[in-house]
């Protein structure tokens, strides 16, 4: 009897150790399916992740594209903020200068002798300003009537406007028989 004890014992043992074991592998297969169930989701977000990551490398690229431009076009409008700051300069100096000369003409224009001096100088540069209108205009027409001149009249007689040559010119045709015998012709 002690040696079925014995068999017994043996036997509840192997049926614990089987027991214990069978308890780990589900546990295991339980782990290992955790862990497949993790890896298939980790490697969905390293999928995702690797997406994001493309698009926000050509965002980037994209956006350093754009800064570049943006530089040159800060490069070239800091240039032209330089030259409109001398053309600013200068036309402060421009304005000191006229508003200098204007206390001179002010000063110059309150005095009698000095107002009629300024409108006879007036009346000399409008008379001038005729005078090289008129001379424009002359030469114009000049150029025109040598135009026409050149150009010619196109046969027509003309003297002081007036033509003295009739405008009507009676042409006969003939044949050419009959024009070189011009005594044997009978209508």
């Amino acid at each position: 009897m002690r040696d079925n004890i014995k068999f017994t014992l043996l036997v509840i043992g192997i049926f614990l150790v089987f027991f214990v074991m069978a308890r780990d592998i589900i546990d295991n297969r339980v782990k290992l399916k955790k862990t497949q169930e993790e890896k298939t989701w980790l490697q969905e977000e390293l999928r995702d992740t690797s997406l994001e990551l493309t698009k926000t490398e050509r965002d980037l690229r994209t956006a350093q594209g754009k800064l570049s431009f943006v530089n040159k076009k800060i490069v070239v409008l800091k240039g032209d903020n330089t030259m409109l700051k001398k053309e600013k300069h200068d036309l402060e100096l421009k304005v000191a200068i006229l508003l200098e000369e204007k206390k001179t003409m002010e000063a110059r224009l309150h005095s009698l002798s000095e107002l009629k001096k300024a409108i006879r100088q007036v009346k000399l540069e409008i008379h001038q300003d005729k005078l090289r209108r008129l001379e424009e205009k002359i030469r114009r027409l000049k150029e025109i009537d040598e135009w026409e001149t050149a150009n010619g009249n196109r046969g027509f007689l003309i003297k002081d406007g007036v033509v003295f040559s009739p405008p009507k010119v009676n042409i006969e045709v003939r044949p050419a028989a009959l024009s070189m015998n011009k005594k044997d012709v009978n209508y």
